[in-house]
């Protein structure tokens, strides 16, 4: 059977589950039978006005529409690494004034680019626009931004190549490891994980290249997050395990601190699929320890730039990810309270990470039997999700509001 969670699967949910046959259908949606029987199995790809048609006439309220809009982002996004889009340099302005008035962009492109620029002034413009595009994203989404961060990471591995000296070489890798880091993570959030994992290892190499620690164990979770999501689980603690390895006591505390997060959150995963699940629960309670310790030292001092969103919402964020996995009735409440101060206190700048948190609150409502609650949540969640273009937010929040719909 399709998977659920695709615009065909539940399709196919909705339909079987109202008795309808492929007639009754298409006279509701008034499309063709042939048609339908091709959305179904997935030959063919809705357009906009036919997901609309269809999620009417099986009273899907929304969700097979927003479903079919997140299918398309992703399948824009699928060979995102060449594709190149057409910049509206004055829309690229004004949004990011709307955003908070960053900066002006064209200014610094220009001394970014300019030859006579001295290296620590190219490398500090260069950080300035690295700096714009995240929160460019963080308001309004990878797709706002995926092109001009793609050709700025260009341009940097570009000026790598024609480093004379190693000590020139270090600076601009470490610099290419964040535009590198960054564009992985956009390309993960549009949908597309393989490439997703490319940069991110491609990224690692110049992190190693320019001495960073930190940052190179730092993409190493980053990975892990993939294989985790994709249901590699061993995979997925193996990586962050070498990355604490690796890390020690060296790599910066803010680091740490999310590796141990985020190796909770893979501890939980192994729980919840049974394999030795006292030891993988209580191991995910040690990292979370471990995680909310090194919080309190993390930001004494600077906070490298690919780090700097750690923060005691984000880890409230995690934690609730975690409790959710590991399922008990005391970790459901323990989850539900982190949830909620994460909740209170998320930062209004990141609105399209809200769709991930959302998320999570409202699975924690729902397993914890909370419908109305949870279907409040998933409603916004879904709502960010989309007005943000994050196909991997909105393939979770949409598959949460089938299991709420279906429950």
């Amino acid at each position: 059977m399709p998977d659920p969670t695709s615009f065909c699967g539940l399709m196919a949910a909705l339909r079987a589950q109202q008795t309808l046959t492929f007639r009754a259908l298409a006279a509701k949606a008034k499309v063709s039978k042939s048609l339908l029987s091709d959305l179904e199995t997935g030959r063919r790809t809705p357009t906009v006005t036919t997901a609309a048609a269809v999620d009417r006439a099986l009273g899907a309220k929304g969700t097979l529409e927003a479903m079919a809009d997140a299918e398309r982002r992703a399948a824009l996004w699928a060979e995102a690494g060449g594709r190149r889009g057409e910049e509206d340099p004055m829309r690229r302005r004004t949004l990011l004034k709307q955003g908070g008035g960053l900066l002006a962009l064209g200014a610094v492109d220009a001394l970014s680019s300019r030859l006579s620029a001295s290296e620590s002034e190219r490398i500090g413009a260069h950080r300035a626009i690295r700096a714009a595009h995240g929160q460019m994203d963080n308001l309004a989404g990878a797709g706002s931004i995926y092109a001009q961060a793609l050709d700025h990471h260009r341009s940097i591995t570009g000026w790598l190549t024609s480093a004379t000296s190693a000590d020139e070489r270090a600076r601009i890798a470490a610099l290419a490891s964040d535009t590198g880091g960054f564009v992985g993570f956009l390309t993960y959030d549009l949908g597309n994980p393989e490439l997703a994992a490319h940069h991110y290892r491609t990224a690692a190499s110049h992190a190693r290249l320019a001495n960073d620690r930190s940052h190179a164990v730092n993409l190493m979770g980053q990975q892990s997050r993939i294989s985790a999501d994709q249901g590699r689980l061993d995979e997925a603690l193996t990586l962050t395990d070498r990355a604490l390895e690796i890390a020690g006591t060296r790599a910066h505390p803010a680091v740490r601190s999310w590796l141990h997060a985020v190796r909770a959150h893979h501890h939980a995963l192994l729980s919840q699929a049974g394999a030795n699940d006292q030891s993988h629960a209580k191991q995910a309670d040690v990292d979370l320890h471990s995680a909310w310790t090194l919080l309190d030292v993390a930001h004494d001092g600077e906070v490298p730039p690919y780090i700097g969103y750690l923060s005691t919402a984000e880890l409230q964020k995690w934690t609730g990810h975690t409790m959710l996995r590991l399922g008990d009735k005391n970790a459901l409440k323990r989850g539900r309270t982190a949830l909620d101060e994460a909740h209170t206190i998320w930062p209004s700048e990141s609105v399209r990470g809200a769709a991930e948190m959302l998320t999570s609150s409202a699975s924690i409502h729902l397993a914890s039997g909370d419908h109305e609650a949870a279907d409040a949540v998933i409603t916004t969640a879904v709502s960010i999700a989309t007005a943000t273009g994050s196909a991997r937010n909105l393939r979770a929040a949409l598959a949460v509001q089938t299991r709420l719909a279906t429950t």
